[in-house]
């Protein structure tokens, strides 16, 4: 669904593929986060599973279902749209084509494969992050927004680093489209990437904000332990005056 801002029937600003982007991610989360967690993604998965939220032996189902709903459903999009409205994204107006095809995500000309490294990088951490927020257990009752917080964060990074690198942050993402369109200039950079930045996105969570079970046991004991808690003089009052 996101790759059908890539169809210049009608010229799309970049913000609004950022948006349209953002809200296929927020429908599908809402549709089967309930149900599988919705990774669509190997980087979540695989933060997942360091994290201990998902067992080991899930972690290859998981990803071989990632890539088969990303072959399918780009696949699906290539069915359905005229040929020559594809033809069209990838031609030059001469009747020559060029890359990049239909939703393939490439580098900006300028850009060197390291600088875009880093880019996808940073913003796979980013969103692993904000995923390890989310699985945090002193975050269990802020749920019921989940899907509409990562459709907009979807969105505004994708309107920040789409015009250097696609903004990619899922190699299933990339690589159906480099497959059917043969788009592989600098095509490793999306498989590292968002590699390294699931690990280092879980690794900095975890070290840095992670607590404790004894920690975590200690706080709700003194949430539910009031009696420890000091009380002004003329609460003292008030209270013998109630009692």
């Amino acid at each position: 669904m996101g790759c059908v801002s890539g169809i210049d029937i009608v010229p799309v600003p970049h913000h609004l593929s950022g948006i349209i982007f953002g809200l296929t991610v927020l429908l599908i989360i809402q549709l089967f986060g309930h149900i599988s967690g919705a990774h669509l993604n190997p980087a979540v998965t695989l933060s997942s599973a360091l994290q201990g939220h998902l067992r080991p032996l899930l972690v290859p189902i998981y990803i071989a279902a990632q890539f088969i709903g990303a072959f399918l459903g780009f696949g699906l999009l290539k069915v359905l749209i005229p040929q020559d409205l594809d033809e069209e994204v990838n031609s030059n107006g001469n009747g020559t084509t060029t890359k990049p095809g239909l939703c393939s995500t490439t580098l900006h000309p300028k850009l060197s494969s390291m600088q875009a490294l880093a880019i996808e990088v940073i913003i796979t951490t980013v969103l692993i992050m904000i995923c390890c927020s989310v699985w945090d257990k002193r975050n269990a009752k802020n749920t019921d927004s989940t899907s509409i917080r990562f459709g907009l964060i979807i969105s505004v990074i994708s309107m920040v680093a789409g015009p250097f690198t696609g903004a990619s942050m899922n190699t299933v993402r990339s690589f159906a489209p480099a497959v059917y369109n043969g788009d592989w200039d600098s095509h490793w950079v999306y498989w590292v990437g968002p590699t390294l930045g699931a690990l280092i996105g879980t690794f900095s969570y975890k070290f840095v904000f992670e607590c404790t079970e004894e920690d975590d046991d200690n706080g709700e004991d003194k949430l539910n332990n009031t009696e420890d808690i000091p009380l002004h003089e003329s609460h003292i009052r008030m209270k013998n005056n109630i009692v």
